[in-house]
């Protein structure tokens, strides 16, 4: 008679449930561990008994602490308050346009505040009783995210105040080996800020991110090094994850920047180069629809840069700004004379008054223009204001002309730019090199002579016409821009010798 076999198969979801329910079934005991006593030994693995001690004593710190109590309370305040004395100090001796602008300080104090809810979320990863992410995150690099973000928003002194200021509060406040912490992040911040000096691109962070991880990497063995390690698996998890860290702030920066520059009317340098791109649709059809406009606005990029860099203004903003300040001419570009090529002036069909209105009405349709491809703020400013409320006085002139002169005969307002007067110092400078290089084209003779007369005459006409009155500037600035203008137009406008003619050449045969 043949054994009958009996073929076996594991329950496992009855396993699992049976487990579950012994698991639940034994108490839960508590070691008692004397003060002073190392919970982690170095190079020692980290097990849920550790996290289970750590998370024990945390509980148990902020129970002693009474943290709710009025007196920690006083104390959380004062120390908060120190830290804002010094931090305004500092900030009003070095760097005063922060406590002058709202603005900016709003901006801040919201980096650091994402900042400080970004380590609070990696320190409750950490303490989640959980083995293998504990073990995984030594050394959180955290600075380098607010670095970036104070750094291309508010420049690198900013950053490197701000990165101190985060690294030596959240190594002492966060769950961390803190010297190491202290020392990694630092290192980062400091690589973050000299790689970001000529960032143009957003896809340069990336970039930044990983000229910080290779920083960081003799960092890192010098750790394992420490613990008389040359390669353990410990060092390998540091690696991957420090990447991990840097790839996911490089991420978090790009997709933050955009928000941060929105909400704050900010402008970047990466901003303004990616505007500056000749690629881009705007720019495409200035060069084929207004071309003679597309030029003009070139060169009054370079001179409105020049003029800004000599009084400490921003250049760059001119430069970019200046390249769409006449966009609306793409609306109507034949009533327009550098785009006349066919040498028919549309003007001779129209009264006085109706092309003023077309001259004029350029820049209503930059604005919405401007609205309708999405450019800043800061640049539809520009477009308002960069011919202020001055007359469109060639129409006006014509008018009079036909009035025999009667000045109550022609409404002046007519004739006149809806503003609104220049406001800051790069729009006001916009104006002036705007309003002086369209005027230097009718030279005819050209020198340095007659271009200083031309430019003292007309920057003359703007203040005696009230244009300056809600800028900026000063009679200083103001000044200097004159000099600059002067020089950087002679440069421009200079005259070529002329090449004699070519004699004829001989052709000899053999």
């Amino acid at each position: 008679m043949k054994k009958k076999r009996w073929k076996i198969l594991e329950d496992f979801p009855t396993k699992r449930q049976i487990y579950n329910w012994v698991g639940e079934s034994v108490p839960v005991k508590y070691t008692k561990v004397k003060a002073g006593t190392r919970i982690i030994d170095q190079g020692e693995r980290v097990t849920g008994r550790h996290l289970a001690m750590l998370t024990a004593m945390k509980k148990e710190l902020n129970e002693i602490r009474k943290l709710w109590e009025p007196l920690p309370i006083v104390s959380s305040l004062i120390i908060a308050a120190i830290i804002l004395i010094f931090s305004a100090l500092y900030f009003k001796v070095n760097q005063p346009e922060i406590i002058q602008s709202l603005q900016k300080l709003s901006l801040l104090v919201s980096i650091v505040i994402a900042t400080f809810i970004f380590a609070k979320i990696v320190e409750w990863i950490l303490l989640r009783n959980n083995a293998k992410l504990m073990e995984s995150l030594h050394y959180p690099l955290i600075i380098p995210f607010a670095t970036l973000l104070t750094c291309i928003l508010l420049g690198s002194r900013v950053s490197l105040y701000t990165s101190a200021f985060l690294a030596i509060i959240l190594s002492a406040a966060l769950a961390v080996e803190h010297l190491r912490f202290l020392v990694l992040n630092i290192i980062a911040a400091i690589v973050v800020i000299l790689s970001t000096q000529s960032l143009s691109k957003r896809k340069e962070i990336f970039w930044v991110c990983g000229k910080v991880y290779l920083s960081i990497l003799p960092l890192l063995f010098a750790f394992s090094f420490s613990a008389n390690s040359f390669w353990n698996f410990t060092l390998a998890h540091d690696l991957v994850i420090e990447l991990v860290f840097m790839m996911a702030i490089a991420i978090l920066v790009v997709g933050l920047l955009p928000v941060l520059e929105t909400s704050f009317k900010m402008m970047t340098e990466m901003s303004l180069m990616e505007l500056m791109d000749p690629n881009s649709e705007l720019l495409r059809r200035m060069t084929l629809e207004i071309p003679g406009t597309y030029q003009h606005s070139l060169l009054l990029g370079s001179l409105a840069e020049s003029m800004a860099n000599a009084i400490h203004a921003d250049g760059l903003f001119c430069r970019a700004a200046t390249l769409y300040h006449d966009i609306g001419k793409l609306n109507n570009p034949l009533f327009f004379t550098e785009n006349q090529q066919s040498g028919i002036d549309i003007h001779g069909l129209l009264s006085p008054a109706e092309s003023a209105e077309v001259i004029i009405a350029h820049v209503k349709d930059g604005v919405e223009l401007a609205r309708k491809y999405h450019l800043p703020e800061s640049f539809i400013d520009i477009i308002q204001q960069h011919h202020g409320t001055t007359l469109a006085y060639f129409f006006y002139r014509k008018e009079l002309d036909l009035r025999g002169g009667d000045l109550k005969a022609v409404e002046e307002e007519k004739f006149r730019y809806p503003g609104p007067k220049p406001h800051s110092k790069e729009s006001t400078i916009i104006m002036i090199a705007d309003t002086v290089e369209a005027a230097s084209r009718s030279l005819e003779n050209v020198d340095e002579e007659v271009l200083t007369e031309l430019v003292h005459r007309m920057v003359k006409e703007r203040e005696d016409d009230k244009q300056f009155e809600e800028s900026d500037l000063t009679f200083e600035e103001l000044g200097i821009v004159k000099g600059v203008l002067i020089k950087t137009l002679v440069l421009a406008r200079h005259i070529r010798i002329k090449y004699p003619e070519r004699l004829p050449t001989k052709i000899y045969s053999k």
